[in-house]
């Protein structure tokens, strides 16, 4: 017998509830709440890429080394305090566990304005999904078997990072959603994924992109 072809991690989908396209997600302890900011994924970032990211030092007294974080959402909150050298509230995301009481002192930033935290907000939030769904290869799987759908969030209070509309709503109000950032930071991660999943394939990992 010839030598077994290797599956591809994204060859198996999810199973779907709907022929839409749109696959939905919200809560970390609902359906598909691994694709959630707050859903518990331990991963580690350098502090050098961190500082790139947010455009300034992010650790002025210790510059090298890393942070590892219990979440995305933690990843995000640490980022936007130190897109405003807010030292004090770094250290305070960093110290908390509760995606719930991270987002809260993310809110609380010094200084913050939306002029400076929009133009990074989105690479913030999508350099964190890499770092989960590369670091945590399980999550990677379910976020690569969800093929072609369109991963949207339906937080029916943000129309920022999700539509504005829970899921049982959603498609009614489907003219006036919101941004779906969250989704689309998702989507750009699924597609890094596969990218990279295809180089290895091919057996040219070492090949940077232009």
């Amino acid at each position: 017998m010839g030598k077994k072809r290797k599956e591809s991690v994204g060859a198996k989908p999810l199973a779907q509830d709907s022929d839409t396209g749109y696959l939905f997600f919200h809560m970390p302890d609902a359906k598909y709440g691994e694709f959630c900011q707050w859903f518990p994924s331990v991963f580690t970032v350098s502090k050098a890429e961190i500082s790139k990211l947010v455009g300034c030092d992010s650790d002025e007294t210790d510059p090298d080394g890393s942070i590892t974080f219990n979440c995305a959402e933690q990843f995000m909150m640490y980022c936007k305090a130190a897109r405003f050298v807010d030292t004090g509230h770094q250290a305070e995301i960093l110290a908390t566990s509760s995606p719930r009481n991270q987002k809260l002192l993310g809110r609380k930033t010094v200084g913050f304005t939306h002029d400076e935290w929009d133009p990074v907000k989105s690479k913030v939030v999508e350099a964190g999904n890499m770092a989960k769904f590369t670091q945590n290869k399980h999550l990677g799987r379910k976020l690569l078997a969800t093929g072609d759908r369109i991963l949207v969030e339906a937080a029916s209070k943000d129309r920022v990072w999700g539509i504005g509309y829970n899921e049982n709503r959603a498609m009614d109000f489907q003219r006036h959603w919101g941004e779906n950032l969250l989704g689309k930071a998702l989507m750009a991660t699924r597609e890094q994924l596969r990218r990279d999943e295809l180089r290895k394939q091919r057996g040219d990992w070492w090949v940077e992109e232009d």
